[in-house]
Parts: C-alpha cells; structure tokens; sequence
C-alpha cells in the first residue's frame, strides 16, 4: 500500500476519473466517444496496473467507477429537475 503516497499514482487516479466523468458531460450520448472513452480509462488503469500492481490498479477501478456513476445520476437528476421546471412553467 506504497502508492497512496506516490504522486505519480494520485495523478493517474485523476486522470482516471476524469476521463470516468466524460460520458456524464457529452451530450448526447453516442457509442464512437463512448467506447472511446472506455479505451482511455482501461489505458489509464492498465498504466496504474503495471507501474504499482493489482491493489493499486483495483483501488483506481474501484474509486473511477464510483465517480463516473456518481457523475452520471448527478447529470440525469439535474436533467430530470430541469425538464421538470421547463415544463411546470410554460
């Protein structure tokens, strides 16, 4: 559990996020930037894998995929909430 400290690893696990958030961003969703973006985190992980082992390559996984899906339900409840108050005020 050395790559909690390591910087290198921090900023690999930014990226992995990052990159995570993307699908919730692009508007609409289509399958080229979407399997695109797929690539890119596996990549990134892949990266993380070799350069600090399974621990530190599951941990990235574990918290990219949490801040990807946690993006992608605060994207649809806003969408949802802003639809809901367009209509309510036509």
């Amino acid at each position: 559990m050395t790559f909690f400290g390591d910087l290198t690893w921090w900023l690999l696990l930014a990226s992995s996020l990052v990159v995570a958030t993307l699908p919730s961003i692009i508007r609409p969703i289509r399958t080229v930037p979407l399997l695109t973006t797929l690539l890119f985190w596996a990549a990134i992980l892949t990266i993380i894998w070799f350069r600090f082992g399974a621990v530190a390559a599951l941990a990235g996984l574990v918290l990219s995929f949490a801040g990807g899906i946690l993006s992608f339900l605060l994207a649809v409840f806003f969408s949802g909430f802003d639809l809901m108050t367009k209509k309510r005020y036509r």
